[in-house]
């Protein structure tokens, strides 16, 4: 071997060293929503671009495409109040509305569940607010600290956006003459770009496709069935936002709407249940066609991939899993180690 080749592999080791380290760096620094936002903002800016080829120059569309950006992020913030203030304004008439439907909810599912979990279930909201009151007593630093965490959320979610419109205007084509090491650290970034986007569109994908079944099964099915679930609407919003959440999206959706259910009846719950268990056979097939066609992963190995990053990073792990996994994989592939 002589001395390229070995300063080539070198640059190709230390590429996916730097790499692996920023990768797991992300974590202990909290910076997922910076890197989530940055990513989503750049793909945004740089298709914008793409498709302005021919019409607009490069610098002229990415100034268009940031304003684009701005407007669509004042857009989704007001957007999001108000489709907020929609939905619970029309599922609930009043304030005095909302708690007593509440209230209706938790009495019925005390009534069914009592004989199982006896006094551990409350039996009214009052019982609930008067129980996590007394709990945030006792426990002042845990809504501290969230406070905390969620400022930093949003500052370095906007600190994402921000560099993510500094590197996109400052970008181009880097050709193979750049040196060594630079060149190999943006083909990771390069394929890191690739699978992210794969990933976001697959599960935006199955998102619709859990929000729209939702939505059938709520105002088609269970009417016909003689079964009118309160928050209809609510529960098919909070479906799709939930799902665009592997796996765990999955679950905390369908609880929502099993609980529900049971606050009807035993038997519009167990006909939940039913529908649940249909329903995620056949998403378990367009899951499978979906991942598989994007990133060439089973449902199983995201499973697998969420619970170790679940284990070794919390919360924020089970959001990354996907993507890095994705990304751990398609580098393996390409290098024929798997």
């Amino acid at each position: 071997m002589n001395v390229e080749s070995r300063k080539e592999a070198m640059c190709v080791l230390a590429s996916y060293l730097i790499a692996a380290t920023a990768a797991i760096l992300i974590f202990p620094l909290r910076l997922l929503p910076c890197l989530l936002a940055g990513m989503v903002t750049f793909e945004i800016i740089d298709a914008f671009r793409v498709r302005s080829q021919g019409y607009l120059r490069s610098k002229v569309s990415g100034w268009l495409a940031v304003m684009f950006i701005s407007l669509v992020v004042i857009a989704a913030v007001f957007g999001l109040f108000m489709l907020l203030y929609n939905v619970f304004t029309l599922d609930f008439t009043s304030e005095g509305d909302f708690y007593r439907k509440l209230n209706d909810v938790v009495r019925e599912a005390h009534d069914k569940l009592y004989p199982v979990l006896g006094d551990y279930m409350p039996r009214t909201y009052q019982d609930i607010e008067t129980t996590a009151f007394t709990w945030l007593q006792t426990h002042i630093y845990i809504l501290q600290n969230a406070g905390q965490k969620t400022l930093h959320f949003f500052a370095v979610t906007f600190v994402g956006i921000f560099l993510a419109i500094l590197v996109s205007l400052a970008s181009g084509n880097e050709a193979r003459t750049a040196p060594c090491l630079k060149y190999h650290l943006l083909q990771r970034l390069r394929t890191f770009r690739e699978v992210f986007s794969a990933v976001v569109t697959a599960q935006v994908k199955v998102a619709a496709f859990n929000a729209l079944a939702t939505g059938v099964f709520l105002y088609l099915v269970m009417p016909l069935l003689g079964y009118h679930l309160p928050y209809a609407k609510t529960l098919t919003f909070v479906t799709f936002l939930c799902s665009l959440l592997p796996i765990v999206g999955n679950l905390i959706s369908n609880t929502l709407v099993t609980l529900v259910a049971l606050s009807v009846s035993l038997q519009a719950a167990i006909v939940v249940i039913i529908y649940l268990i249909l329903i995620h056979k056949a998403e378990y097939f367009i899951n499978a066609r979906i991942f598989g066609a994007k990133i060439q992963s089973s449902v199983w190995e995201l499973l697998l991939a969420m619970l170790i990053f679940e284990s070794l990073f919390g919360i924020a792990g089970v959001v990354a899993a996907p993507i890095f996994y994705a990304w751990l994989k398609v580098e393996l592939v390409r290098k024929q180690l798997i």
